[in-house]
C-alpha cells in the first residue's frame, strides 16, 4: 500500500502519561468509518480525558488492521478494544481483526492479560445474541452516555474478571451470562445536553480518493437522533428512541466552533427525517448565508418544499434523495410509510426547478403482504418520472431484511429465488429508460444480514468459520461444516410464536 495520507486533528499521547489505552475500531474501510459521526465522537471524548489515549484501527485501506493510525500501537496492547458494528455483516471483519491481533475470538478463551472487547452500534443495540461469544460486553443504545463509566471501571485496580463483573452493573451494558434481568437501552431525552465533537479528523486527500469520506471534506453535524415515524420495517424508527432535535442555537454554536477547529468549508447534516426538524429552513439559510457548502441526507417527500430544496441547492448539493420504499400508496400505507405518489412527484419537480442534477430513489422488495403488482409499480413509477423530467434518476432496490425490535421482527424474508425475481423484474423494465441508473443489493448479502439480525448464540460457530473463509461463499461453507442452518434463519416461520431471543432488551 502507498503511504497513508496526512490527517489533520489527530491526537497522539505519551503512553507513559496515561492509565488507559483505548482502541477505537471500525471493522470495515477507512472511508466508511470516518464517514460516521461515532468515530469522531468517541475519539474526541476519550482523548479529552487526561488519563486516556484513544487511537483508531480499521479493517481495510490502512497500513495495518492491527496497528493504530496514530502511533502504530498494537491492537492487543490496549486495555479496551471497542468496536462500532453498524452493519451486521461486518462481524466477519471484526473477528478477523481480533484473530490477526492475537486476541482470542471467543471471550471465554481470553486470559487476564487480554484486552476487554466491547461492541456497540446499531446492529448489537437491536440484537447482540449472534455476536455474544465474541464480546466481553455490549453497549446497548447510545454509548456516549456510558463510555466514561466504562473507562473509569477499567481503570480501577481490579482483575479482568472483576472489571467485567463491574461493567455488567452499568445500566445499558450487556455482559453475556453475567447481566441479570432486562437490559435497558440507553437514550438521552435532550441531545442539546450531550457532547458533540467539533475538532474532527480530516484526511488531506484529493476528491475521489478511497480515503475520502462519503460526504467529502466536511464537518459532520448531528442535527437529530431517532425518528418520529416508526415505519414497520425500519430499525432507526424503533431502537434509537423518539426523534430528538438539537436546538437551532446549539447547532449554530457547534458549527461556529467546528469550522474554527476543523479546516473545512462544508457541513454534512446527520439525522433521520431531517425535514421534520423545527426551524430547519432557518438553519440551512444560516449555513448557506455564511458561505458554507452543505450536504443533507434523505428527506421524506412530504417535507420537501421549494424554499427548502432551493436553499439546499444553493449550498452546493446537486442530488435529492428520497425513499418511496414501495411502488404503490397502498403498500406504503400498510408498512407505515404514508407518503403519496403526488408528494414524490412534487418533490422531484422542486428538485429540478432548483437546478439539481439528480435524484436518488430507494425501494424495498419482499415486504410482508407485497404483491407482484407492487413490485411492477416501482418500475412504472420510475418510468413515468423519467418521461416527465430531464433529471437523472438513480434507483436503489434492496431486499427486505427483518430487524429485531421492529414491528416486522416476526416476519419471514422471502426466498433467494423470489427476491432475485423481484429485483430482476424492476431492473429489466428500467433497462431501456433514459437517464435511469439501477442499483441493487445482492440478495445473498441480504440473506446473511437477515440471519445475523434474527439469530441467537448458536450462530457464533458459523460466524467464526465464515470469518476465516471470507466472502459470501464462505458463509455457505461455514453452514455446511458447522451443521447450523444459517441461511434458513430468515425464513423460519416459527419465530412468529412465543418469546423472541432479544426480548430481554427493553426501552
Amino acid at each position: 500500500m502507498s503511504q497513508f495520507p496526512r490527517e489533520i486533528n489527530t491526537v497522539t499521547k505519551d503512553v507513559r502519561q496515561v492509565n488507559i489505552l483505548f482502541a477505537l475500531c471500525y471493522p470495515s474501510t477507512y472511508r466508511a468509518g470516518m464517514s460516521g459521526l461515532a468515530m469522531h465522537l468517541f475519539y474526541s471524548a476519550l482523548n479529552a480525558r487526561q488519563d486516556t489515549s484513544c487511537e483508531r484501527y480499521f479493517r481495510f485501506d490502512t497500513p495495518s488492521p492491527v496497528r493504530s493510525l496514530e502511533s502504530g500501537r498494537g491492537l492487543r496492547d490496549n486495555h479496551i478494544v471497542g468496536f462500532s458494528l453498524t452493519y451486521e455483516i461486518d462481524i466477519l471483519h471484526l473477528v478477523q481483526m481480533l484473530e490477526m491481533a492475537g486476541i482470542p475470538a471467543f471471550a471465554s478463551d481470553r486470559e487476564c492479560d487480554d484486552p476487554i472487547v466491547i461492541i456497540g452500534g446499531p446492529a448489537v443495540s437491536a440484537n447482540p445474541l449472534p455476536f455474544s461469544r465474541f464480546a466481553d460486553a455490549f453497549v446497548i443504545g447510545e454509548g456516549d452516555l456510558v463510555i466514561h463509566d466504562i473507562v473509569d471501571t477499567v481503570g480501577e485496580d481490579k482483575s479482568r474478571n472483576d472489571i467485567i463483573d463491574a461493567i455488567a452493573d452499568i445500566e445499558g451494558v450487556y455482559v453475556p451470562h453475567r447481566s441479570e434481568g432486562p437490559v435497558r437501552r440507553l437514550k438521552i431525552d435532550n441531545i442539546d445536553h450531550i457532547f458533540h465533537p467539533t475538532r474532527q479528523i480530516v484526511a488531506d486527500v484529493p476528491d475521489g480518493s478511497r480515503h475520502q469520506p462519503i460526504f467529502g471534506r466536511a464537518l459532520l453535524v448531528e442535527v437529530t437522533r431517532g425518528c418520529g415515524h416508526a415505519c414497520k420495517f425500519c430499525l432507526i424508527g424503533h431502537i434509537p428512541g423518539p426523534r430528538r432535535a438539537r436546538s437551532l442555537e446549539r447547532l449554530q454554536s457547534i458549527i461556529q466552533r467546528g469550522i474554527a477547529e476543523t479546516p473545512v468549508k462544508k457541513l454534512a447534516l446527520i439525522g433521520s427525517s431531517l425535514g421534520d426538524m423545527p426551524r430547519l429552513q432557518e438553519l440551512i439559510d444560516w449555513i448557506v448565508g455564511a458561505g458554507l457548502q452543505l450536504s443533507v441526507p434523505s428527506l421524506r417527500a412530504d417535507t420537501v418544499t421549494q424554499e427548502l430544496v432551493s436553499s439546499i441547492a444553493k449550498g452546493g448539493q446537486r442530488t435529492l434523495t428520497i425513499a418511496p420504499e414501495t411502488g404503490t400508496e397502498e403498500l406504503r400505507r400498510r408498512v407505515g410509510k404514508g407518503i403519496r405518489d403526488d408528494q414524490i412527484e412534487r418533490a422531484i419537480d422542486m428538485a429540478e426547478s432548483a437546478g439539481m442534477h439528480a435524484v436518488k430513489l430507494y425501494f424495498i422488495v419482499g415486504l410482508p403482504s407485497e404483491q407482484e403488482s407492487d413490485v411492477a409499480a416501482i418500475a412504472e413509477m420510475v418510468r413515468s418520472l423519467a418521461e416527465r423530467h430531464r433529471i437523472r434518476i438513480t434507483v436503489g432496490v434492496n431486499p427486505f431484511v427483518p430487524k429485531a425490535h421492529t414491528r416486522f421482527e416476526r416476519e419471514a424474508q422471502p426466498s433467494l429465488e423470489v427476491i432475485r425475481a423481484k429485483i430482476r423484474l424492476v431492473e429489466e423494465r428500467l433497462r431501456s429508460v433514459p437517464r435511469v441508473i439501477f442499483e441493487g443489493l445482492d440478495p445473498r448479502e441480504a440473506r446473511v444480514q437477515a440471519a445475523l439480525s434474527m439469530g441467537d448464540e448458536s450462530l457464533s460457530e458459523v460466524i467464526l468459520l465464515a470469518s476465516r473463509y471470507g466472502g459470501l461463499g464462505g458463509w455457505r461453507r461455514a453452514e455446511r461444516e458447522s451443521g447450523i442452518a444459517f441461511f434458513s434463519v430468515a425464513s423460519d416461520t416459527s419465530r412468529r410464536e412465543g418469546d423472541l431471543p432479544w426480548s430481554f432488551i427493553v426501552d
